[in-house]
């Protein structure tokens, strides 16, 4: 897969990053996005998606009380956003937050989050939110494992429509959704030429049959 398309935005990783490395843990790289709106994706349903075998040495798990240092470090590893444990925890389902911890260290290095939020393209309000994946754990699948169970967990709670957001330049992740059985989704006219852009982007040719019309 292609990572050299970034729609002409520009990353940027140390000192000059707003995300926040700490030792042995480098951040993302951090792009701006120079889009008003993010791409979206939404789960048609279907039967349950597969989650892949959670690897030794690490452990999948709700998010504890005690948790919060331990996530906001592992959050600001790929986004720069600031207190949204408060309203991710809020609005995430029962039995729906979930993350990944490394046994030998206790650093949680995976999490995803199925939430109910509303709004007026989404008045079902089933959302997958904040997959962050460490990338000095990277390639054991974590991201797909906690993707795959907030997946599922939305899928168990009935949802018509669940959906997601995310940025044009976050192949990795999108891989995933892509997997799993999300779909572009066109709510806007500039939707599919992003979309094309995006799977170009991946090595990935776009179809009509690849996207949801709103």
């Amino acid at each position: 897969m292609s990572t050299d398309h970034r729609d002409h935005q520009t990353g940027t990783t140390g000192s000059d990053s707003p995300l926040t490395s700490v030792p042995g843990r480098p951040a993302h790289a951090h792009f701006e996005n120079r889009y008003s709106a993010q791409i979206e994706m939404v789960w048609t349903g279907g039967g349950p998606v597969d989650v892949p075998v959670v690897p030794n040495g690490y452990e999948l798990r709700q998010f504890r009380s005690d948790d919060e240092a331990a996530y906001n470090e592992l959050f600001h590893l790929a986004f720069a956003d600031q207190n949204t444990l408060i309203q991710t925890r809020e609005t995430a389902l029962e039995q729906g937050l979930f993350v990944v911890e490394h046994i030998g260290s206790g650093h949680l290095v995976a999490t995803c989050a199925a939430q109910h939020i509303e709004n007026d393209r989404h008045p079902d309000g089933a959302q997958l939110g904040w997959l962050v994946g460490d990338p000095a754990h990277a390639g054991k699948r974590l991201g797909t494992i906690v993707s795959a169970m907030v997946t599922n967990r939305l899928a168990t709670a009935e949802y018509a429509l669940p959906y997601l957001q995310t940025n044009d330049f976050r192949f990795e992740a999108i891989a995933i959704y892509l997997k799993l059985g999300w779909r572009p989704y066109l709510f806007a006219d500039d939707m599919e030429p992003r979309w094309r852009d995006v799977y170009a982007g991946m090595g990935l040719t776009y179809t009509s049959d690849d996207g949801v019309v709103a």
